[in-house]
């Protein structure tokens, strides 16, 4: 079906959002950005076709708009607490969303979560009960990780390795969570790897499986800061892990949209760490179209205007199995505004780039250590081996930097 010139509505306006912007742009649709945001606080709004002004959660100005500009569909991505006004808008609207409610309140609740993959044979790391938890059990070797069930992107986690800790830890994770609940985990010092699904129709398919490396910050957050594709798990994941997931979510009820998890794993246990029933930080549809010419982002734009996710069969198309060697970095920073880039066009005109993404820039601050606001600059690379990778990891590191206003580089060095 031909979505040229359809109209699309997108819930957020911030840099990230720009990736929902430029690829809806490159399928000829037209594009509508609303936040309660200035312009000027609104990067996605400056390339969209149209902006409003407007809260995604203001059903009754958004509505009446909406039919009057005669809107196509609606589609918001990257964070989860945009999700719900999504689902609850389409459904106002009458216009396609790809979960349900239902659905998408169990994926982002990390308890509910949780006992989802109990029910269905799929690991999880050791959890406690925090009405029966003794923390004298923690010290240097056991040590446990507290998360609220309702946040994402590491906000309000942190590591408690000391008994006496434990009730400051706690308040900590706490005032993070408008549920005031917490998990608490043991925590897991394995390696870490990402796998990524698409749905149609209710098949599921395999579309991407990466080992992440991460950069922890003291206090237990943690955030990705290279992904390498594939991963050398991906023959032990498919074997032990890959249709349990599967089954798991049709039974949940899922029939369209995308999919992503976290695990740890020793190549013989994989224990579920995060899920994610949006576009998420990674952007592993950028590996997938260069690889196999399957983009979620694509599809879910599709899927938006039409209730459909494509003319064709994804699951024929997707194979993680890759041929190529791509990597996915983000260049981190410490917690300042930024005042100066150095050597910008560079990594733009890098040939191994297959994409270049800003989540910073002049002017704006740099979000604490260990959490997703950290992140200022992306890349999607596609590299002759892991020899090659090197090599331009080791030219990044001395050639692009960022300065805040007393000429302190602010980049974090978390790439050997």
């Amino acid at each position: 079906m031909d979505i040229k010139g359809k109209k699309l509505l997108i819930l957020g306006a911030n840099a990230i959002t720009c990736e929902i912007v430029n690829a809806a742009k490159a399928l000829g649709v037209y594009t509508i950005a609303t936040d309660y945001n200035p312009v000027e606080k609104a990067p996605a709004k400056l390339i969209a076709d149209e902006y409003w002004n407007d809260s995604i959660m203001d059903y009754d100005v958004l509505l009446p708009k909406i039919k009057e500009h005669k809107v196509d569909g609606i589609l918001t991505g990257f964070i989860d607490i945009v999700l719900l006004p999504y689902q609850h808008l389409c459904e106002l609207a009458g216009l396609p969303c790809y979960a349900t409610k239902e659905v998408f309140e169990t994926t982002m609740d990390k308890a509910k979560f949780k006992k989802l993959c109990r029910d269905n044979g799929v690991t999880v790391i050791p959890e406690y009960d925090l009405d029966t938890f003794d923390p004298n059990v923690i010290n240097e070797k056991n040590k446990v990780i507290i998360k609220p069930v309702d946040n994402s992107g590491s906000r309000g986690v942190i590591i408690c390795g000391k008994p006496e800790d434990f009730s400051k830890c706690l308040d900590y994770a706490m005032s993070f969570s408008k549920k005031k609940q917490v998990v608490i985990e043991k925590y897991m010092e394995l390696d870490s790897v990402s796998a990524s699904y698409n749905i149609q129709d209710g098949v599921i398919s395999l579309s991407t499986f990466n080992d992440r490396y991460v950069h922890k910050s003291p206090d237990g957050g943690a955030v990705t800061c290279l992904s390498l594709y594939p991963s050398k798990y991906l023959d032990d994941y498919m074997e032990k892990m890959n249709e349990k997931v599967c089954a798991m979510y049709r039974n949940l009820g899922v029939r369209n949209g995308l999919l992503s998890l976290q695990f740890f794993t020793d190549g013989n246990d994989f224990y579920v760490m995060e899920m994610g029933h949006r576009l998420t930080g990674g952007q592993h549809y950028m590996i997938s179209k260069a690889e196999n010419g399957i983009s979620s982002l694509d599809q879910l734009i599709h899927f938006a205007v039409t209730g459909k996710m494509a003319d064709f069969s994804i699951a024929e198309k997707d194979n993680a199995r890759f041929k190529n060697v791509y990597c996915h970095l983000y260049i981190l920073g410490k917690e300042a505004k930024i005042a100066r880039f150095e050597g910008l066009d560079y990594l733009k005109n890098l040939p191994e780039v297959i994409h270049f993404s800003q989540m910073k820039r002049v002017g704006d601050t740099i979000g604490p250590d260990g959490t997703s606001a950290q992140k200022v600059v992306g890349l999607h690379l596609k590299v002759k081996d892991r020899d090659d990778l090197n090599r331009i990891l080791r030219d990044i590191q001395q050639k692009f930097h960022f300065y805040d206003e007393e000429g302190n580089d602010l980049k974090l060095e978390v790439i050997k």
